[in-house]
């Protein structure tokens, strides 16, 4: 008789435990130790600070000047009065017909980009012909208007001389022109923005 806990034993295959085959423990892998997270910057930490506050500097300064620049987004009509200034602080500099060359301009852009008018593109006769019957401007106004850009025009293409008080004089009669729709804005009645005429040394043709 066969004791029964003595394995039974076949030629070529051996059931003993630790023997290997089919019945043997598998042998279990090693444990390796589990890696922290990789800091994401290396160096010192004075090193990391400086970055992150030359960071923070830089976006904080972009956001100011962004700010700034389009808070002292000028009006037309600040613009032109501008312009007109440092045409003034420069009264006796440059010729006659470069002076009148930048006193129209400044006018005349104002009346193109403030109230939409071709006045940058067209000849004086032009637009005080296409004036003429409008109700944007009083008489007195459209009387004003053409002679500024009459006198202004003799500075260009007539060779005209003026003197500095003369200068002024454009300088003053712009200003004033620019500045009546200003007046009309706050509900205020409007004078013609030259309120004198004041010849130039040569008679325009």
């Amino acid at each position: 008789m066969t004791n029964s806990t003595t394995p039974v034993q076949q030629p070529g295959i051996n059931f003993l435990p630790g023997a290997g085959g089919a019945g043997a423990a598998s042998t279990p892998a090693p444990i390796h130790d589990i890696v922290g997270p990789l800091p994401f910057f290396t160096g010192p930490l004075w090193v990391i600070v400086a970055v992150l506050l030359a960071v923070a500097v830089a976006g904080g300064a972009f956001w100011w000047f962004a700010g700034r620049r389009k808070a002292k987004r000028l009006t037309p009509r600040e613009t032109a009065l501008r312009e007109l200034e440092k045409l003034r602080a420069s009264l006796s500099e440059g010729s006659d017909h470069d002076f009148g060359v930048v006193v129209s301009g400044v006018l005349r852009r104002f009346l193109g980009e403030a109230l939409g008018l071709a006045a940058p593109r067209q000849t004086t006769e032009e637009f005080m012909e296409s004036l003429r019957g409008s109700l944007r401007f009083v008489p007195a106004e459209q009387e004003a208007l053409a002679e500024f850009l009459h006198r202004s025009d003799y500075l260009k293409y007539a060779q005209g001389e003026a003197t500095a008080e003369q200068r002024e004089a454009l300088i003053v009669a712009a200003e004033s022109f620019i500045r009546s729709g200003e007046a009309t804005e706050k509900g205020s009645v409007t004078s013609p923005p030259i309120s004198e005429k004041t010849p130039v040394n040569k008679e325009a043709p």
